[in-house]
């Protein structure tokens, strides 16, 4: 390892956060910057994994299956092979590594996210569900350690960015920006007949198809709000969202003189993700750079209540707080997939978090997270049982 080397484990490296993160971890060496990659996590897609393997030679890994596993120890005998959600675990305590980057796709992130954070590693998140399912217990393995949270998303890296504008207390509230989606001006009793080609066809980002539902629905910005939340220490009334359609402006805060500090960038989550990785200073690299001059407005719009309630729907889940959220998270991933497969209507799918955050009662139990995974086992399965045609 070279001396000042940052050693990083991605955990999904074969999914859309994990690629761009090794995209800029190349752009990043190339442009003089000591970064090594100490392990690599992936699901099922091995020969993209191996693909990674002979260019990034990380002396450990994981995958999703024994078989798996037992192949890729085959190939090369000198890589150690994990696999399985205790091999993430092991992988997000890998000695010696600076930064854990959580890529992972659902509430399978979470418990890596806690293996992290309890041993004193910086974790670079891209995995919403650590802080939508168990929020609350990853903060307090935050307090309880050294271990810190970077943001991923854009729009949570620009609230990093622009609270470095004032103090914390000054903060009157923040704004999240939305696309908007595919359907911002499809008729509302259109809604009901789109198709999943449709809903996947996003204005502006490239993402994997379960984020890019969550998009048109308006289910993400809601799980956006719940991790500025948690990441920011801030109340729910003091965060807010506004329809962008651009993309280019992330986020917004406002200090309580009245001034208003934005965050703007190119829509690329390369960006971001090469600022977590090199923060507090900025890396140059050929990334794209946004043209001001090219740009002839920027708009924006409030959220429409009637055109996206799942974002209601979701919301009230985060204001009930306990496992309501976790709750939501796993109906929400059901709901999706059915939607997907031709199921379901697009509705449905916010008609269905209803029914099953309808149906979820209070914790009376201290917050664990084996309590929080049977509720996500228990949301899941209500889920898939629900009429919704």
């Amino acid at each position: 390892m070279a001396e000042g080397s940052r050693r990083i484990v991605v955990l999904g490296s074969t999914g859309s956060i994990g690629r761009q993160t090794l995209d800029v971890i190349g752009r990043l060496r190339r442009a003089g910057r000591p970064l090594e990659v100490a392990g690599l996590a992936a699901g099922r897609n091995v020969e993209l994994l191996a693909d990674q393997i002979e260019t990034f030679s990380p002396p450990v890994v994981c995958v999703a299956g024994a078989d798996d596993a037992a192949e890729l120890e085959r190939r090369s005998r000198s890589l150690d092979v994990f696999h399985g959600d205790e091999g993430l675990c092991r992988l997000a305590r890998l000695d010696g590594v600076d930064t854990v980057v959580n890529g992972l796709v659902g509430a399978v992130g979470l418990r890596p996210t806690l293996a992290a954070l309890s041993v004193g590693r910086t974790v670079a998140l891209a995995n919403k569900e650590s802080l939508v399912v168990g929020g609350d217990l990853v903060r307090a393995e935050l307090e309880r350690g050294d271990g810190r949270l970077v943001p991923l998303d854009s729009e949570h890296s620009g609230l990093l960015q622009c609270f470095g504008a004032g103090r914390r207390p000054d903060v009157d509230r923040v704004l999240l920006t939305a696309s908007g989606g595919p359907f911002r001006k499809t008729p509302i009793d259109a809604l009901d007949r789109v198709t999943p080609a449709e809903a996947l066809a996003h204005p502006n980002w490239s993402m994997g198809s379960r984020i890019t539902i969550d998009s048109a629905t308006m289910v993400n910005k809601a799980f956006e709000v719940i991790e500025a939340h948690h990441l920011f220490d801030l109340p729910y009334d003091r965060i807010d969202v506004v329809i962008h359609p651009e993309s280019i402006v992330h986020a917004i805060v406002e200090f309580v003189d009245g001034s208003v500090i934005a965050q703007l960038a190119a829509h690329d989550m390369r960006i971001p993700i090469q600022y977590a990785l090199t923060r507090p200073e900025r890396a140059g690299t050929d990334l794209p750079k946004l043209h001001l001059r090219e740009r002839a407005t920027l708009a924006f719009e409030p959220l429409d209540p009637d055109r996206f309630p799942a974002f209601a729907v979701v919301l009230a889940a985060a204001r009930a707080g306990g496992s309501a959220p976790a709750a939501a998270n796993a109906a929400d991933e059901v709901l999706v997939s059915r939607f997907l497969a031709g199921e379901i209507p697009f509705t449905g799918i916010w008609r269905g978090l209803a029914a099953v955050l309808d149906r979820w009662e209070t914790d009376r139990t201290p917050a664990t997270l084996s309590r929080r995974l049977e509720v996500d086992r228990w949301a899941r399965e209500t889920a898939k049982e629900l009429a919704l045609n």
